[in-house]
């Protein structure tokens, strides 16, 4: 056996020089893209740093497989009785045209559609569930089954030779139903890489490679670049191609200035300034540029990708690993709150650049997204959710948030108006499962994130293996991994080490192995596989409690949708609230106030007005068994005891806010217990902090 550090990665950090970062993009020549297992046959010749696996080649175990079929039995298998939108999503009879395209006036259900769809193939595969993964393929046949090329994308009924219809879709928020289309695109390629449906590449077929022109012509978003580029490098379409080349042609740039933007890498220095965007269009019009990198082979494309995710985090990250994004990005705020949309495409957005450069951060911030707000987002049975959640949550109506269904936004319901987050949850789950692993171009098999999860692939020479990943994770830190090869095999297994964790341990078989992860986060081990052969992978967590500083602007609010000037902070920056949060691996943990009769009903009895002694802590982990069926309880497995001063604190409902200052403490500090984030309904996760004591 022998340990190999070397990545198959595709950029290197983003803070080096530039010709640093150019000689590590470059892929080491591990033979001909037809040789890797996974790879499509007419990829161009930049490559990412990972294949991604076809959904159902990562099944979900445990805790994780309850979570999945609350899911189903959720949200996700009865879209239909929720309301009657998602019964018009894609029909063939909802056919909208003239002003009815705008969203509000009947188009909305191709947007909500598109979400639910995604969510619904890709956790059908997931659970090998034969109804889901039938429900999803009736639904996209709707749309498959009437594709014409003089269409206008997806939308079918129109004409693109025809100046009234092209004149209509522009006239709709220019262009929102193509923006729609590219919703419906990714839920096809997720359903495509799944079953190899002939129809289902006929139709992307015919969307992306009847116009070369139907890419560039698109100004106000970006969402149909990921799924031409995926319907390319499956069919080897010229037309797509040259639609590929037209988007990217630097001489002739046709998005709108303010996505224009967003293909060269911003400035990250320390007081930079950069006028805010609505979240959702964010994340839509940043990560495409990734493929940008891909198909020109420009470097600067991945960094810009890369940067602008940077700056967000660096500008507007909740603890809970989304940013704020009410809707649109400011400052970190214990009061401010998060989209569900955006928990969903916070999570796609990540594993997206994860796959493509390699970057191990990219996975620790896909799996702290996952594990506290994507829990937080939905009721424990997955039947009712929240269009915002915020980091502190005291009262039902409280706070105030600036757009959407404002105070409204916080409650736990069957749905909200508009519909974009009940149909955008369904992608949290599935998209996370589905990219736990995926493969390497030395045909080679990479844990990306982790959980408890079967794992069904080809590995060297086409050989067929099986993992099962035997954890608890994140609720504790050790995962067994079980290797069975059909025959034995020489392949390497890449397994990431989270940026959080120092001291992480490796053996093989029980022999203990050096780890050496590269500057990716990743290691390598390389050896000859044989069924019986496990692997164990334990990484310490260790409780973490950091401060920071809310400067969000508070209400009330106008409810204006317009941008602002945002501005990265100085790392010495006191100004605003001070605020204290604690961690413990992936995990935020907060004080909970529990939910009684439902999601909507806190204790009135529960006490949560404390402030943390961040100078002296006395942190102590309390572990209990996992339950018989995971639902996220407030009875978790994993607690944490911490020293906390009870304060006098009465902020209110409708514009609550920390203290403005320190807060001296009146009496001896106590303990209090903390779980898990996602496991709580009301909660403080941002805390009060309790002024240092002179001597």
């Amino acid at each position: 056996m022998r340990i190999i550090c070397l990545m198959l990665a595709v950029t290197a950090l983003l803070f080096v020089l530039a010709s640093a970062f150019t000689d590590s993009a470059r892929v080491p020549d591990s033979g001909s893209s037809a040789q890797a297992n996974y790879a499509r046959p007419f990829e161009p010749r930049t490559r990412p740093a990972f294949l991604p696996l076809p959904p159902g080649a990562v099944e979900p175990a445990g805790w994780l497989a309850d979570w999945c079929s609350a899911a189903r039995d959720g949200y996700t298998g009865h879209m239909d009785q929720y309301d009657d939108e998602f019964k018009r999503a894609w029909a063939a009879d909802h056919k909208m045209t003239g002003e009815k395209l705008l969203w509000y006036k009947g188009a909305w259900p191709y947007e909500g559609g598109g979400y639910w769809f995604d969510g619904l193939a890709r956790l059908g595969y997931a659970l090998h569930d034969e109804a889901l993964i039938q429900q999803a393929k009736q639904r996209l046949h709707a749309v498959t089954d009437h594709m014409h090329p003089d269409g206008l994308l997806f939308l079918w009924w129109l004409d693109r030779n025809n100046p009234d219809d092209r004149k209509a879709v522009d006239a709709a928020l220019g262009g929102w139903p193509l923006w729609a289309c590219g919703l419906l695109a990714r839920a096809m390629t997720g359903y495509y890489a799944g079953s190899n449906d002939p129809r289902i590449l006929q139709a992307l077929e015919t969307a992306y490679g009847s116009d070369a022109d139907c890419l560039h012509s698109i100004s106000g978003s970006m969402s149909n670049v990921w799924p031409a580029y995926d319907t390319y490098t499956w069919t080897g379409n010229q037309t797509i191609a040259d639609a590929l080349d037209a988007m990217f042609d630097q001489e002739r740039p046709g998005l709108q200035p303010n996505l224009n933007r967003y293909r060269t890498a911003p400035d990250l220095r320390p007081g930079s300034t950069v006028e805010n965007q609505h979240v959702v269009e964010f994340l839509e019009n940043t990560t495409p540029w990734a493929v940008a990198y891909l198909w020109t082979g420009e470097i600067s494309y991945l960094q810009a990708a890369l940067g602008w995710h940077e700056l967000i985090d660096r500008i507007a990250m909740q603890p809970h690993g989304v940013p704020v994004s009410d809707e649109w990005y400011v400052p970190t705020g214990a009061f401010r709150g998060s989209e569900t949309c955006d928990v969903a495409g916070y999570v796609w957005s990540q594993v997206n650049l994860l796959a493509v450069s390699g970057e191990g951060r990219m996975a620790d911030r896909a799996e702290r997204a996952f594990f506290n707000a994507g829990p937080a987002a939905v009721s424990r049975d997955f039947k009712t959710h929240v269009y915002f959640q915020s980091p502190n949550r005291f009262a039902d109506g409280s706070p105030d948030f600036p757009h959407g269904p404002r105070a409204g936004g916080g409650s736990y319901l069957a749905k909200h108006s508009p519909l974009c987050c009940t149909a955008a949850l369904n992608r949290i789950v599935p998209w996370y499962v589905t990219h736990m692993w995926m493969a390497t171009y030395d045909n080679g098999l990479v844990a990306t994130c982790y959980g408890p999860c079967k794992v069904t692939a080809l590995a060297a020479d086409r050989v067929p293996v099986e993992m099962v990943c035997d954890t608890d994770y994140p609720f504790n830190e050790t995962i067994e991994i079980s290797v069975k090869p059909a025959r034995t095999a020489e392949f390497p297994i890449y397994l990431r080490i989270p940026g959080w964790c120092t001291n992480p341990e490796l053996s093989v078989n029980g022999v203990a192995v050096k780890v050496i992860a590269n500057a990716k986060g990743f290691v390598c081990v390389r050896r000859s596989w044989k069924p019986g052969d496990w692997v164990r992978v334990h990484l310490p967590m260790q409780a973490l409690v950091r401060t920071g500083h809310d400067n969000a602007p508070g209400g009330p609010y106008t409810g204006e949708h317009k941008p602002t000037m945002v501005t990265i902070p100085e790392e010495s920056s006191t100004q605003g609230a001070p605020y204290a949060t604690v961690s413990y691996g992936p995990l935020l943990f907060a004080l909970a106030i529990p939910d009684t009769r439902d999601a909507n009903t806190p204790d009135p009895a529960a006490r949560w007005r404390f402030a943390l002694d961040v100078h002296n802590p006395a942190i102590r982990v309390e572990r209990r068994p996992m339950p018989a069926r995971w639902n996220w309880p407030l009875e978790s497995p994993l607690r944490l005891k911490i020293d906390a001063v009870a304060i006098d604190w009465a902020p209110a409902l409708k514009a609550p806010a920390l203290p403005a200052q320190p807060v001296v403490a009146q009496q001896p500090a106590e303990r209090v217990t903390l779980v898990p984030y996602g496991c709580t309904k009301f909660r403080i996760s941002m805390f009060p902090v309790v002024a240092e004591r002179k001597n």
